[in-house]
């Protein structure tokens, strides 16, 4: 094993940041260590991976008057006054690029953080996701990076990219972490699957018995989320709570309704499965604009706002009309692998240029005039 090191700051919102980096790391043949909060005392996977260190949180314990602050640089997304948790993340974060001097950073996703690798002179490669980023902290992390990695190929760009970013990003086609069992479980009536995710945060269970009761000739089962308490449901709901499988009931089911986070989407597009993507309410309108590239390329029907109840019988004909076939586009290969040997393409080019480099006072800039 190469004696170098990649770094990776995963975000702490949701799964889906963790599980694209131990897809990535599942490939990766260079020592890899994982900067993260709140998930670094969660299992971590990776042949290569031998450090999960924790920083202090950002949004812990920050008063009234500091998140009065928090968006005052337009070259940051969030930098509230008077938190020592984040003066302690930073001081954190930056000690250890000190001690361990990584060849590459990899960041999932932070523009705060991305600045901070910069400035402690580490190389970084930053992930996209999708949404609209043509906001100045975002496109100051871009600039800052030596590569992007999108994690979807090239047919799935969105129109407001810029073409410098376009220019800089290295595409991956599909991937995601959900282990490819092939188990599947039988239901004895036509059966919609509707998956949520650990990172989402609406309610729709009103929505979601309406709808059943409207289409009774499907039964609908709900997955990653308990029942509400106190509620009475139509006979043909159900809610089963999180399960480690859930792409076992998916191959059961007729179709399935998600939000269009880009791991859902991923997963249930590698089973090839018909589908109905919602968009959550997420920052950067990232989900919003993910339905509208599903729509564009025919690979999903997917929508703004969950819909009226009238509205289900035509969507679920649409959904059931779709061709699943789209989707090999998507996924002709490994795109984790991919992400994988850029990575370190990346490290072994920086650790070159570290070794041959050498100091030069003729270089160093200076404010005399």
């Amino acid at each position: 094993m190469k004696d170098w090191r990649i770094g990776f700051y995963v975000h702490y919102h949701g799964m889906g940041h963790k599980r694209r980096t131990e897809a990535i790391l599942n490939h990766l043949n260079v020592r890899a260590s994982v900067v993260t909060s709140r998930l670094g005392d969660m299992e971590w996977n990776g042949p290569t991976l031998d450090e999960v260190f924790e920083i202090d949180c950002d949004i812990d314990n920050v008063s009234i008057q500091g998140q009065h602050h928090a968006e005052d640089v337009p070259a940051l997304h969030y930098a509230p006054l008077w938190v020592d948790g984040i003066s302690n993340r930073v001081a954190q974060y930056t000690e250890w690029l000190n001690k361990n001097r990584p060849s590459l950073m990899v960041v999932d996703v932070s523009a705060e953080i991305s600045m901070l690798t910069r400035l402690c002179s580490v190389p970084q490669v930053v992930m996209r996701q999708h949404g609209d980023r043509r906001d100045p902290a975002h496109l100051n992390a871009y600039a800052a990076a030596h590569s992007l990695l999108a994690p979807f190929p090239q047919l799935l760009e969105d129109d407001l990219t810029p073409q410098w970013v376009a220019d800089k990003t290295v595409y991956l086609d599909g991937f995601c972490a959900c282990t490819q069992e092939n188990d599947c479980v039988s239901f004895d009536r036509p059966t919609i699957v509707v998956m949520f995710g650990r990172g989402g945060v609406d309610n729709r269970d009103a929505e979601l018995a309406l709808a059943a009761e409207s289409q009774s000739h499907y039964d609908w089962i709900v997955i990653g989320r308990e029942a509400p308490l106190g509620s009475t449901l139509p006979k043909n709901l159900s809610y089963i709570g999180w399960t480690d499988r859930p792409m076992a009931y998916v191959r059961g089911a007729v179709l399935t309704v998600s939000a269009a986070g880009h791991n859902s989407v991923m997963e249930l597009g590698r089973e090839r499965a018909k589908f109905i993507a919602i968009a959550e309410d997420r920052p950067f309108l990232e989900q919003l604009r993910k339905v509208r590239i599903l729509n564009r390329e025919e690979l999903a029907v997917g929508l703004e706002d969950w819909p009226d109840v009238s509205q289900w019988p035509t969507l679920l004909r649409q959904a059931e009309d779709l061709e699943t076939a789209r989707w090999n586009n998507i996924f002709r290969n490994d795109g984790a692998k991919q992400a994988a040997e850029h990575l370190e393409t990346v490290a072994m080019w920086s650790e070159r240029m570290r070794r041959a480099g050498t100091p030069n006072k003729m270089m160093s800039h200076s404010t005399e005039a």
